[in-house]
């Protein structure tokens, strides 16, 4: 895990035989911090005190212990008081460790931990004037009952996942992320491992753009050159005196694993590893989780490097294979191919884009995409970050950091491999905000738009063209990108000189029907002059986007400093608007939208919780009709009066039906495609008469399949939609809504987020579904579609036991949404504790 400082430390179980190890750590603490500790001076710990700490169930009694570069630094433990789902808590970190976020680290795992044991509270006994310790527990985010009595101050707090609690944990999260990057990406001194005089050679490429006015302290590291660019070079990084920050490694790959641990041993705090291993036999994740045990990240292996970007005389780290040499800017890129990483970058030179950061990421076997966002979240250089991912290490903690991150920045992704399968991976896209794009050329057109220009904050764009046929092009372009086209205040003719530009752009900037402008020069003869100046100028200051197609001209800005972008051609550009116009949408709507909790909902999870119980108890878990009604009414989910009828003959099946009340359906519990008594499915029976034909349908058709029937009253008629849960291995909990009924798969209608959902999320999956058609048709309002998808959506995220949920259909009326038809599967728990911190 990382620590506030940015330095990575380990996280384990107490173990008997660190006995020794406790007593050297609780000798060496200042006598007032074991006073704090124990209430009493205690210079030294018994044997048995020893045993005590050290043995433990880890149900009952837990203790943790953390190393930092394999010292011990910290422990912690809970200790549950009998017959009570109470446990009492303390903790103790090494005084030169002390305001390094340590404790509040400790607290959050053994919270887990006693949570998954059934632990529901902390207590702890603090002394008045313990100020540390009664500041952690303050900070931690949960909702804390003090009690003072003679000096010493009771403290009793419920372990719940509050918003106040994971907010927290996140924001900590957060600046200890940015700051374990910051000594990657802001290095004091670099060490090239590699580097290397040899014409031709990858050591050579890097010692000269590392040291291409870097403005840092650079040493080659070679044992077969005495001189590196007529420089000392050193046989290691042992021999290199200075405090090394940064190692670049470009050896052999027979070497890396020696080169790395050496680097381990002269505590560099950061690598990038340049040298491939694709077909060798190096076991990374070994290597990786040892760096971390010793306070070193690492980027790669096969990484392209680092770079920043910077002004011509001005520091800078430049650690990549590639020339970076570009001019400082507002975009962060971070590309996990570095052959399409070099191309980005000779394709931003050509067109005079600065960057603020370049980071390949290789096959991030330790630093991800998720690091980088938590460090550019704060980097006020950066007004754009683009990202090419092709593996996710933890998407669910991607989605969350990208959410948040995007917020204040767009993000613009392209997704491939396995980041680009699956419906649960566009969830996480749609539902974090990320500005999607399908190719490398076209990630840059939109950033360095992004980088430049405000967000627009509705769809109307206006043409401003001195051509008719290339503004037809762009008025298709710009539609089929889910933009409105509205005239411009200004019209231009193809007589129009550059002088007539800067009036008809400032009108159309200063128009309250206008969202965004896209200016079209097309020169009626080569020669003619572009109106450049007038375009520009126009653009200063404004808070609407401006974008130029200057035909016959290649992409770059309108002119040089400009920050007005140019495109050749219409239709990259109305694509863009449109990224741009579906970026603002989700910020106004799901973006600020609060996530609701299972109280404001006014659930009762409790009720859920303790039948799930009930049936992961048994031999045959899956839950009955009463079971399922019972667990759908606590989320306050309607369903029709039902009974369910095992051995159905008519007298039994007609008086089930009486007792619901015509008309009833009545269902197989076991069917057949389709929706007749053949299938297993037959609706409005109004009478006992019906109800008894269609039983002996059923059993003709289905035989011992409808040994077991169920007696549904009628929904109120509406539109038929199903939502569907699972749990994705990679993301976790999914919602899926779509258009419901037998013909539901068939019909294809399907989009998601994750788990749990806003209610400005369930109203964006119903709006961009065919539902929202049959629902407008049927003159129904959505209200209670949306509230029921929430409340689908609360209930499978409250219960790791719930392996899926499938309604198909749910009839959505004019005054409900019923639940007609459900399948609840239960399975193992296998998710991962929302407000735990550590580098997965």
């Amino acid at each position: 895990m990382v620590l506030a400082d940015g330095e990575t430390a380990y996280l384990r179980p107490i173990e008997g035989s660190d006995a020794a190890a406790l007593l050297g750590f609780h000798e060496r603490q200042p006598r007032d911090n074991l006073y704090r500790r124990f209430f009493s001076p205690k210079p030294t710990l018994s044997s048995s005190e020893l045993t005590h700490f050290t043995e433990v169930d880890f149900v009952d009694r837990v203790a943790l212990v953390l190393e930092i570069r394999g010292a011990f630094m910290a422990w912690a433990s809970y200790e549950r008081w009998p017959g009570r789902p109470d446990a009492d808590v303390a903790f103790m970190v090494d005084d030169s460790q002390q305001g390094n976020g340590i404790a509040t680290l400790l607290l959050e795992h053994l919270a887990a931990i006693a949570r998954s044991h059934g632990i529901e509270r902390f207590t702890a006994d603090v002394l008045a004037d313990n100020r540390p310790m009664l500041s952690v527990f303050a900070k931690a985010g949960w909702p804390i009952r003090r009690h003072f009595d003679s000096g010493v101050v009771d403290l009793e707090f419920a372990l719940d996942d509050t918003a106040g609690f994971v907010d927290s944990v996140e924001q900590r999260e957060q600046r200890a992320d940015s700051r374990s990057m910051a000594r990657l990406l802001l290095p004091r001194s670099i060490a090239v491992i590699g580097a290397s005089d040899r014409v031709g050679s990858v050591g050579r490429e890097l010692w000269r753009n590392v040291t291409h006015g870097t403005g840092l302290p650079v040493y080659p590291v070679n044992p077969s050159h005495d001189l590196v660019g007529g420089v000392r070079s050193y046989p290691s990084v042992s021999a290199i005196d200075d405090d090394l920050w940064l190692a670049v490694i470009a050896c052999p790959v027979e070497a890396l694993v020696a080169v790395i641990d050496e680097c381990i041993e002269r505590r560099v705090r950061g690598a990038v590893i340049i040298t491939a291993i694709d077909g060798v036999d190096i076991d990374i994740a070994a290597i990786v989780d040892r760096a971390r045990r010793h306070g070193m990240r690492i980027i790669g292996p096969a990484s392209m490097g680092l770079a920043v970007g910077r002004a011509p005389g001005t520091a800078g780290v430049q650690a990549a294979l590639v020339p970076v040499d570009l001019p400082p800017g507002r975009i962060a890129v971070s590309m996990q191919s570095g052959s399409l990483g070099a191309s980005f970058l000779q394709l931003a030179q050509s067109m005079g884009i600065g960057l603020s950061w370049f980071v390949s990421l290789g096959d991030k076997s330790d630093v991800s995409g998720n690091d980088l966002l938590q460090f550019w979240e704060d980097d006020e250089q950066t007004a754009v970050i683009a990202m090419y991912t092709e593996t996710f290490g933890n998407p669910r903690k991607f989605a969350r950091i990208a959410r948040r991150v995007g917020r204040r920045r767009p993000i613009v992704t392209i997704r491939t491999g396995d980041a680009g399968l699956g419906t649960a991976t566009a969830a996480l896209y749609e539902q974090a905000g990320l500005v999607e794009v399908p190719t490398v050329r076209s990630m840059l057109d939109t950033v360095r738009v992004l980088a430049d220009q405000p967000v627009p904050a509705g769809p109307r764009v206006t043409i401003i063209s001195n051509s008719r046929s290339p503004a037809v092009l762009a008025h298709t372009a710009l539609t089929n990108a889910g933009l409105t086209v509205v005239d411009p205040p200004i019209a231009l003719s193809w007589r129009a000189t550059p002088a007539d530009f800067e009036p008809a752009l400032v009108a159309a900037l200063h128009a309250p029907g206008v969202d965004s402008v896209m200016v079209i020069h097309a020169p009626p003869i080569v020669a003619a002059e572009a109106p450049d100046v007038e375009i520009d100028r126009a653009g200063i200051g404004t808070t609407k986007p401006i974008v130029a197609v200057m035909l016959g001209r290649d992409d770059g800005p309108v002119r040089p400093g400009s920050r007005v972008p140019a495109f050749a051609f219409p239709e990259p550009a109305a694509a863009v608007l449109g990224r741009m116009w579906r970026y603002r949408a989700w910020l106004d709507s799901e973006a600020a939208a609060p996530l609701p909790s299972s109280l404001d909902l006014g659930a009762e999870p409790a009720v859920a919780a303790a039948l799930i119980e009930t049936m992961v108890g048994r031999d045959d878990p899956t839950p009955t009709l009463d079971e399922i009604r019972a667990m759908l009414t606590a989320y306050g989910l309607a369903m029709p009066a039902a009974i369910q009828v095992e051995q159905p003959v008519a007298a039994s099946v007609t008086a089930a039906a009486s007792a619901v009340g015509f008309p009833v359906a009545l269902k197989s519990t076991r069917r057949r495609t389709g929706r007749s008594a053949e299938a297993g499915v037959a609706l409005d029976l109004a009478d006992e008469s019906s109800v008894e034909a269609a039983l002996v349908a059923m059993q003709a058709s289905l035989g011992t399949d409808a040994d077991v029937v169920v007696v549904q009253a009628m929904a109120p008629p509406g539109v038929d939609v199903r939502v569907r849960c699972h749990t994705d291995d990679r993301v976790g909990p999914v919602l899926t809504f779509g258009l419901g009924g037998v013909t539901a798969d068939a019909i294809g209608d399907e989009s998601s987020r994750l788990v749990p959902i806003s209610m400005a999320a369930a109203l964006n999956l119903v709006q961009h579904s065919r539902a929202a058609l049959a629902l407008s048709a049927a003159g129904i309002e959505p209200d209670a579609l949306t509230d029921m998808l929430v409340r689908v959506s609360q209930l499978m995220d409250d219960h790791p036991d719930i392996a899926g949920i499938d309604i198909n259909p749910a009839i959505v009326s004019a005054d409900a949404c019923q639940i007609a038809d459900v399948e609840i599967t239960l399975g193992a728990e296998s998710r991962t504790d929302p407000a735990m911190r550590r580098l997965v």
